[in-house]
């Protein structure tokens, strides 16, 4: 029967396995990089559309300053008192402020202070769905100037010495951005709040603008979308080409780790285990033999008169008499026995669950399959060959090396007593 070949004897792995944990760290580099600079286009994408509104902010803050300043140093503005209009009854408090003017025609005027001139200012552009800005304060001349949740935390930490503060905020199903910075008391504040206890330079309120950013944020969270998309996507085509490398690489790596463990475990000439693999083999089912019970018995072969053949026909012939007989032993042997060139012209057969009696009959058809070769000579010249063998059965107690001992012994009085011939362990021996 035909023996295993070197690569089905052992699966390498331990290497395979090596490649897969370091293609594996690599992916996992990889991800951790490409997380990081998607993370990172992401993070920086948001902070520059967030600086954007901000600077937006910023940017309507100072108009409604200048707006307000203008207004202020002016004492307010006069607009024509129309039918349904409404006079500011809290600046009729002031001491000495003119509310209620009348021109040579009749025509009565209401002052418009800047407080109230923002918020009618603000009032249009909300209803134009541009944006929205008002004056607070905590401590407002007008209730309707009473700051929202956002605004009164922001003018609490104004006055702890912070100079702005943004951030998004809910309303009505939709998103605003909200921007708010410190109001200084002016000289020309003075008239209307000087009895609310302000001083010029101190932080009386705040103007607070919100843009809306439902849009601006949908984008923002498409483009987060498309750039997570846009990850994974990445991830499974590294995740592919790293499989298919280590696939291919793994296929390689166990091929060069199947030839050198031949090369590590095969005699290069014939293709039998070497000896020291064939010793390895057979301490192992010298360990299971001995647990289970079962008979493990060894053969020694030696082709006869070789060095003779090497001398008269050259080492290339001799060569190939070690291949052809080496071809009889592993087409003859069961497929689990351990076939081996022991060294030299020398065969060493573990006979795997065979007693004695069965190992012999073995040898005794090898001996006659090798002496029906012809082997091809120089100059049209063929050779025919023989072999010896000695056969010997592991006895309890004993160990391998004393079993291949023995054996040799079987070995040395078959080629002593004519050659050609198998000699059992304890046969022709001399008491």
């Amino acid at each position: 029967m035909t023996e295993p070949r070197p690569t089905d004897i052992t699966e390498p792995s331990s290497s395979s396995g090596f490649v897969r944990k370091y293609l594996g760290g690599i992916f996992l580099s990889i991800c951790l990089i490409l997380v990081s600079v998607f993370w990172g286009f992401s993070y920086k994408a948001n902070q520059l559309i967030e600086d954007q509104l901000r600077q937006q902010g910023r940017a309507f803050f100072q108009e409604v300053v200048l707006t307000r300043d203008w207004l202020a140093q002016h004492g307010g503005v006069y607009v024509p008192l129309t039918p349904g209009m409404q006079v500011n009854p809290y600046l009729s408090k002031v001491p000495g402020l003119k509310v209620v003017i009348q021109d040579r025609d009749g025509q009565h005027y209401t002052l418009k202070n800047p407080a109230l001139v923002t918020r009618e200012i603000s009032e249009i552009a909300a209803g134009q769905g541009l944006f929205r800005f008002r004056i607070t304060s905590l401590l407002p001349l007008n209730p309707q100037n009473a700051p929202d949740a956002f605004e009164r935390r922001s003018l609490q930490n104004f006055a702890r010495g912070e100079t702005e503060a943004y951030g998004y905020v809910e309303e009505s199903g939709r998103s605003f951005f909200r921007y708010m910075a410190p109001l200084p008391t002016k000289e020309s504040c003075m008239p209307c709040h000087a009895a609310q206890g302000y001083r010029p330079g101190v932080m009386r309120g705040g103007i607070s603008v919100s843009l809306d950013a439902t849009e601006t944020l949908a984008h923002m969270r498409e483009n987060r979308f498309y750039l997570i998309v846009s990850a994974i996507g990445l991830v499974g085509l590294i995740l592919a080409v790293i499989l298919f490398i280590s696939r291919v690489f793994i296929k390689d790596l166990k091929k060069a780790e199947a030839k050198l463990l031949e090369m590590a475990t095969r005699d290069f000439l014939t293709g039998l285990l070497n000896r020291r693999e064939a010793l390895r083999r057979l301490n192992g089912e010298f360990r299971r033999g001995t647990r289970f019970g079962e008979p493990l018995t060894v053969i020694l072969l030696d082709i006869d008169y070789f060095k003779k053949i090497n001398d008269s026909h050259g080492h290339l012939v001799g060569d190939r008499v070690l291949q052809e007989t080496g071809e009889v032993l592993r087409n003859t042997l069961r497929e689990y026995d351990i076939l081996s060139r022991y060294g030299g012209e020398e065969f060493l057969v573990g006979a795997v669950k065979a007693n004695l009696d069965q190992a012999a009959q073995v040898a005794e058809r090898v001996r006659l399959r090798v002496r029906e070769l012809r082997v091809p000579g120089d100059e049209n010249t063929t050779v025919s060959i023989t072999i010896s063998a000695g056969v010997a059965q592991l006895r309890p107690g004993e160990s391998i090396d004393q079993l291949i001992a023995r054996t040799d012994e079987a070995l040395y009085r078959a080629k002593g007593t004519g050659r050609d011939r198998v000699v059992t362990s304890g046969e022709n021996e001399t008491p």
